[in-house]
């Protein structure tokens, strides 16, 4: 098993402003922008993902995808409270 460094926040905190980088970058596209980093990850999940851990690295993205989409839903509706 390979042994990564990993801060969950830190690397979470640099993918975000590296997506809103490129959201700002394409916001003439509008929401198809989102659409084309979504196409992305599915691209680079495959390509840098090794056959056999690729139904692992799909099935927590995913489910990291939607707890993350829930949790900022939920702030969002805390602040509209």
């Amino acid at each position: 098993m390979d042994n990564f460094k990993f801060d969950a926040d830190e690397s979470f905190n640099a993918a975000l402003k590296t997506m809103g980088r490129f959201l700002e970058d394409h916001n003439e596209e509008g929401p198809m922008a989102t659409v084309s980093l979504a196409r992305a990850l599915g691209g680079l999940l495959v390509l840098t993902t090794s056959e056999d851990q690729r139904d692992m690295a799909l099935g927590t993205t995913i489910s990291q995808l939607c707890d993350t989409f829930t949790d900022f839903l939920h702030m969002e509706a805390e602040v509209d409270d």
